[in-house]
C-alpha cells in the first residue's frame, strides 16, 4: 500500500473530519462528540489513508450505535512517542471471542450480514499496519464498543513515497468497493464555465460513497446528492441536471425505481443515468437497460472509467447539439436522446413551421400548443438543446429559410418574410451569423455544389 507521510495537525486533521461526518451522523438523531486534549498536536501521518481509515470507523459506528458517537485524540503518550485515536459508541458491542475475527477480510458479525462488505475494518487494519501502529477494539456486548488507533507521532523512515502510477484502492465499508486505477484513457478536461454549468446527482444511500465521488468529481462538475430516489426526485424537482450517478440497492425507492421514474418523466427523461451496483448478473443489466438506464458500472469500478462514461454521454450530446445548430439541413429531431424526446421535437418543430411565417408567434403561444407551461417548457428545451426556446425559435426559422433558399425559387426578400422576419437586413444578419455566410453567398454555394 502506497503511503506518503507529512506532519500535520492532528487536531485540525480530525476537526475537518467530524465537521464532514456531523450533519449525516446528527441526521440519524446520534449524539456525535469530538474531545481533544490539545489544538497543537503535530504528528507525521498519511493524511489521505488516516482519513480513510477515521472515515470507515464513524461509518461503522453510526451503524451500529444506539444514540452516542464519541471521535476522541489523546496525545499524553509522549514517551512512546504515539498518539491514540478512538471511535467510541454505544452499540451492540462485539462479543469477545470474535473480536480478532471483525479485522479479517470480508468477515461480518452474525447478525450484520446485510450491514456491508467486511473489507472496511479490514482497510482500516491494513492502513494503520502500514503506518507501524496498531489498531484494537474494546468492546461489551449490549454496551457499545471503542475503536483505538495508535500511531507513532514521528516515522523513522518514509515506507514508500507515493507514486502517480501506482494503484490505490479504496474499499467503503458499506457495500461494493470501489477502485481507483490510473488507465491510459483520455479524459476531456472541462473548462472553468463547464464545472460551473454542469451539474451532477449523485444518488447513493452510503455516505461514504457519497463522500468519495464528491471528492473525486466536484473538481470538474457542480455536485448535488440524495440518499435515495425519492429524495432525488425532490432535488430534480427544484434543480437542473445535466446528468445523474445512481446506486441501484437504496430503501424507499431504488435505482431501477428511479430511473423509470425519471425516464417516464416528460421533464427529464432527456437526462443521461448511469446506474452503479454489485450486481454483476445479466438479468439485473437487462432490466436497468430496459427501465432507460445509459450506461451500467460495475463496482469495483475504476474512477477514469467512470469518467470516461460521463464525458462520454455528455460529449455526445454536446455533438448532437452543435451538429444541430451549425449545419443548416440537421433536423431538430436529431438532438433527442430517445423516442420520447424524439416525438416532442417533432411536435415543436410542427407548431414552429405551422406558424412559421407568423412575426408576432411567441414562446408564450408554442407552450400552449404544446400543453405545457411556460417554465416547463423552458427547462426542457434549455436541457435538450442547450439554448433557451427564443433561441431554438429563431434557429429553426433560419433553418427554414436555408431551405427554401436551396430551392432557389423565391427571392432573399421573399424568404426573409416567408420565414417570420419583418426586416431584410436582421435576417441577413442573423443568417450570417448562424452559418457564415449571406443569404446570397449561401444560394451561390449550393448552386455550384454537385447534387446527388
Amino acid at each position: 500500500m502506497p503511503v506518503e507521510f507529512s506532519e500535520q495537525n492532528i487536531y485540525e486533521l480530525l476537526k475537518n473530519i467530524y465537521i464532514r461526518f456531523k450533519p449525516y451522523v446528527e441526521n440519524k438523531e446520534i449524539d456525535f462528540i469530538f474531545t481533544y486534549d490539545q489544538e497543537d498536536f503535530i504528528a507525521c501521518v498519511d493524511v489521505e489513508n488516516l482519513t480513510k481509515v477515521i472515515s470507515n470507523l464513524l461509518s461503522n459506528a453510526s451503524k451500529f450505535t444506539k444514540d452516542r458517537i464519541e471521535l476522541i485524540l489523546d496525545s499524553r503518550n509522549n514517551k512512546a512517542n504515539t498518539f491514540t485515536i478512538i471511535v467510541k459508541d454505544n452499540g451492540i458491542g462485539i462479543p469477545e471471542n470474535l473480536q480478532q475475527e471483525i479485522f479479517k477480510p470480508f468477515y461480518q458479525l452474525p447478525d450484520t450480514r446485510n450491514s456491508g462488505t467486511g473489507l472496511g475494518l479490514y482497510l482500516v487494519h491494513s492502513i494503520v499496519d502500514t503506518c507501524s501502529g496498531n489498531v484494537f477494539v474494546e468492546s461489551t456486548e449490549g454496551a457499545g464498543s471503542s475503536f483505538y488507533v495508535v500511531l507513532p507521532r514521528s516515522q523513522s523512515g518514509f515506507i514508500q513515497k507515493k507514486n502517480e502510477s501506482s494503484a490505490t484502492t479504496y474499499f467503503p465499508e458499506n457495500k461494493a468497493s470501489v477502485m481507483q486505477i490510473p488507465e491510459s484513457l483520455s479524459i476531456k478536461e472541462t473548462t472553468e464555465t463547464d464545472r460551473a454549468t454542469t451539474s451532477l446527482l449523485i444518488v447513493e444511500d452510503n455516505q461514504e460513497m457519497i463522500d468519495f465521488l464528491r471528492e473525486s468529481l466536484e473538481e470538474k462538475f457542480r455536485i448535488l446528492t440524495a440518499e435515495n430516489g425519492k429524495a432525488a426526485i425532490k432535488v430534480l424537482e427544484k434543480n437542473e441536471i445535466d446528468l445523474i450517478i445512481s446506486d441501484i440497492m437504496m430503501p424507499e425507492m431504488d435505482g431501477v425505481e428511479f430511473c423509470n421514474t425519471v425516464k417516464s418523466n416528460f421533464l427529464w427523461n432527456h437526462i443521461p443515468l448511469i446506474l452503479l451496483t454489485a450486481k454483476t448478473n445479466i438479468v439485473s443489466k437487462i432490466e436497468a437497460l430496459e427501465k432507460g438506464a445509459d450506461a451500467y458500472v460495475e463496482k469495483p469500478f475504476s474512477i477514469s472509467f467512470l469518467y470516461a462514461q460521463i464525458n462520454n454521454l455528455l460529449e455526445n450530446r454536446k455533438n448532437l447539439i452543435r451538429k444541430f445548430t451549425e449545419t443548416p439541413f440537421t433536423s431538430l429531431k436529431s438532438i433527442a436522446g430517445n423516442k420520447a424526446d424524439e416525438e416532442f421535437l417533432n411536435k415543436v418543430n410542427e407548431v414552429i413551421e405551422k406558424n412559421i411565417s407568423n412575426v408576432d408567434f411567441s414562446i408564450e403561444q408554442l407552450a400552449e400548443e404544446l400543453c405545457i407551461s411556460n417554465s416547463g417548457l423552458f427547462a426542457k428545451i434549455k436541457n435538450l438543446s442547450g439554448m433557451t426556446p427564443n433561441k431554438l425559435l429563431l434557429l429553426v426559422r433560419l433553418k427554414k429559410a436555408a431551405e427554401l433558399l436551396q430551392e432557389n425559387r423565391y427571392r432573399i426578400n421573399e424568404v426573409c418574410f416567408m420565414v417570420g422576419f419583418n426586416n431584410p437586413s436582421y435576417f441577413s444578419k442573423c443568417f450570417q451569423k448562424q452559418y457564415g455566410l449571406l443569404p446570397k453567398e449561401f444560394m451561390q454555394s449550393r448552386e455550384n455544389t454537385p447534387q446527388l
